[in-house]
């Protein structure tokens, strides 16, 4: 049977009352450096009435530079969400046990949107205000009370924001056998030894590039790719968007200051302190990323020695202690 009559069948039973469904259309879509993305047109008919689904399919990939994956855990944070005043795709359906499709997937609204590059100048911009705004109010989310404690890593007591923030990363580095290599384990300590006083704890989208905000005209419609969210100080999504900067593009700016910082600061009205210190837990995080896309191993692979380069910008010899 055809991965799409699965589908259908699975879809079916989801959709009791109906009296038909089929798919009447699959497309790519653009789609993140990590993530596998379909989208699907489904018809349903219900009393003669057809209505059109217009969906996306997210399946779990097996391997990929951000593995393991878990579908189910995006698909919570969507779903949690969705209670908030964030703007996020609607979560309609997770299939957590891989014998539809192979592999466990789920599904959700398509919206619409378009999406800003990575490397964005128009500081003034107020597309990039709203995708600040957008970010800033991630931040804002109660994430107790709409249920996203599971963020957490295991454990009675709630760690530092830093060790939440980089407990799925320290998992992947695990995947990736290079969770003691020496550099990364230097950056890590680093960290934790300099991890700012005022540092608190707030959801994270994880991975702020405007290209994950879908903009209609100047609004922000959605916000999507919600794979590495976690709970860590709000720093570390701007320190992040820093190191894809100085990876990517080469764009370092001053001590982990951006645009979107900028914008952020402007939206919120308060100063960031210590943002070099975020872009380094941004560029700990990238060197995963970047030993993903290489293969397991260590540090010595394209976009490191850019990694290496920053950090002793940043802060001289002594981040390697």
């Amino acid at each position: 049977m055809d991965w799409r009559d699965r589908l259908v069948a699975y879809l079916r039973e989801q959709l009791p009352s109906a009296d038909s469904v089929a798919i009447a259309r699959v497309m790519g879509m653009p789609a993140g450096a990590s993530n596998d993305t379909v989208g699907l047109d489904v018809e349903v008919t219900c009393d003669g009435q057809r209505s059109l689904l217009q969906l996306v399919l997210r399946p779990q990939r097996r391997d990929g530079i951000l593995a393991p994956y878990d579908v189910g855990r995006q698909f919570r944070v969507m779903r949690a969400l969705s209670r908030t005043a964030v703007p996020v795709p609607a979560t309609m359906w997770h299939e957590a046990t891989g014998a539809v499709l192979g592999t466990p997937f789920f599904v959700m609204q398509r919206v619409a949107g378009e999406t800003l590059p990575l490397f964005w100048y128009g500081s003034q911009s107020p597309r990039l205000r709203a995708v600040a705004e957008a970010l800033a109010g991630v931040h804002a989310v109660d994430w107790r009370s709409a249920g996203l404690e599971f963020l957490l890593p295991e454990g009675a007591a709630t760690p530092s924001p830093l060790a939440c923030d980089l407990a799925q990363w320290k998992a992947k580095a695990a995947h990736l056998e290079m969770a003691h290599h020496r550099d990364l384990v230097a950056l890590g300590e680093f960290l934790a030894a300099n991890e700012p006083a005022d540092a608190r704890h707030a959801l994270l989208h994880g991975d702020p590039n405007p290209g994950n905000y879908l903009l209609d005209g100047d609004r922000v419609a959605a916000v999507v790719d919600w794979e590495v969210a976690a709970i860590g100080d709000p720093r570390s999504d701007l320190g992040f968007y820093a190191a894809l900067l100085t990876v990517f593009g080469g764009m370092s700016g001053e001590g982990g200051q951006t645009v979107l910082s900028a914008a952020y600061e402007q939206v919120t009205g308060e100063p960031l302190a210590d943002l070099d210190y975020y872009e380094a837990v941004g560029l700990y995080k990238m060197a995963i990323v970047m030993a993903g896309w290489a293969g397991r191993g260590g540090w010595g692979y394209y976009g490191t020695e850019a990694i290496s380069r920053r950090l002793t910008f940043l802060f001289g010899p002594r981040w390697a202690g």
